[in-house]
């Protein structure tokens, strides 16, 4: 039971655009700047919010607070596209709204009463099940850098420069692992413990990936493709990751060698046929392609172009890549292949 819906208004690029999620897998294509990872963030504030739309003075200073944590912000209101105007974000789950909203006060007072675009907001059923079960992982490596930092960030909160997501992905992943392989994953820890050689240990909040012949080698010692593998190893194995998990993933392609990009895609669909929904972020045309080559009958995989114009970011959603039409990845892969047509005629 995923989220069928996401509608923003008035968020950062955001002046009004609604979205309908498949269960399956969702992968978000556009240019820089086009808020593709705010829509993951947003998506991750209302699921750690765990509210229902807001009447009380101190529901709306959370929601200042998860903003400014999220955003990595001292000041939520920046992230308003219209400073005079309430933002906010719904997503669905079979049609009960969850939202997370802002509104153009400063954080010392609040309206006692909440104006949204819907009416009769309703509580999702299974709210706690899927606010246990969300997991954010960023385009940045943390894990390597992990001993000490929450509780550095812990300390010194106002000066760290880094936001929610980066932390919570630490601390998802320090959690015990099981001895067993869940079974959701019993098809995919093969392949990860194939590509990293080994498993992950957790020691001293330090994370090492143990190599089959028993060497351990440091997080920093390991290449980008191996540390981000490894960190989906331990996801499932500690059950951060697990049926009716909502697993938001911003550019799994980042730094990684182009051959791993299939294994992802490969994972991504078979933990999205034991119930995970995936919410996916991506400038690269390999990965995108990828999972429209890959996909069985059965798999549900829909494709997000977000673009802009002059009334904020817009989006166009096609079962089919290549019939995206507002589609950037293709646009500068087709200038790609019309360059190289046209050097080789000139030679």
């Amino acid at each position: 039971m995923g989220i069928n819906k996401i509608e923003i208004i008035n968020l950062t690029v955001f002046e009004d655009i609604t979205i309908d999620l498949t269960e399956g897998i969702n992968v978000f294509v556009g240019e820089n700047g086009t808020g593709k990872t705010h829509l993951l963030k947003l998506i991750y504030a209302i699921i750690l919010l765990q509210k229902v739309t807001p009447t009380k003075v101190q529901d709306l200073r959370d929601h200042s607070n998860v903003a400014k944590s999220l955003f990595n912000s001292s000041e939520a209101m920046t992230l308003l596209r219209n400073k005079s105007s309430i933002g906010y974000c719904t997503v669905s789950c079979d049609n009960n709204p969850l939202i997370f909203q802002l509104t153009p006060q400063n954080d010392t007072y609040f309206k006692d009463e909440v104006i949204t675009k819907n009416e009769g907001l309703g509580k999702i059923a299974n709210l706690e099940e899927i606010a246990g079960n969300i997991v954010f992982i960023p385009a940045k490596d943390m894990l390597t850098h992990s001993k000490g930092l929450l509780e550095m960030a812990k300390k010194h909160s106002k000066d760290m420069p880094f936001d929610r997501t980066l932390l919570d992905v630490i601390e998802k992943s320090r959690q015990w692992k099981l001895d067993n392989t869940p079974d959701i994953a019993k098809n995919v820890i093969p392949v990860l413990e194939s590509v990293i050689e080994g498993k992950i240990v957790v020691e001293n909040n330090a994370f090492y990936v143990e190599k089959s012949n028993g060497e351990r080698i440091d997080f920093s010692y390991e290449a980008e493709g191996i540390k981000r593998l490894g960190l989906l190893w331990q996801l499932l194995m500690n059950e951060s990751i697990t049926r009716n998990t909502l697993m938001l993933w911003d550019e799994p392609e980042a730094n990684i060698n182009p051959k791993l990009i299939p294994v992802i895609v490969e994972i991504l669909l078979e933990l999205s046929r034991n119930g995970v929904q995936v919410l996916v972020a991506t400038h690269d045309y390999i990965l995108a392609k990828y999972f429209e080559v890959k996909r069985k009958e059965n798999d549900s995989v829909i494709f997000h172009s977000l673009y802009k114009t002059d009334n904020g970011v817009k989006c166009e959603s096609n079962a089919d890549f290549r019939n995206l039409k507002n589609n950037s990845i293709i646009a500068a892969f087709d200038k790609l292949m019309d360059e190289v047509i046209n050097g080789n005629m000139g030679e």
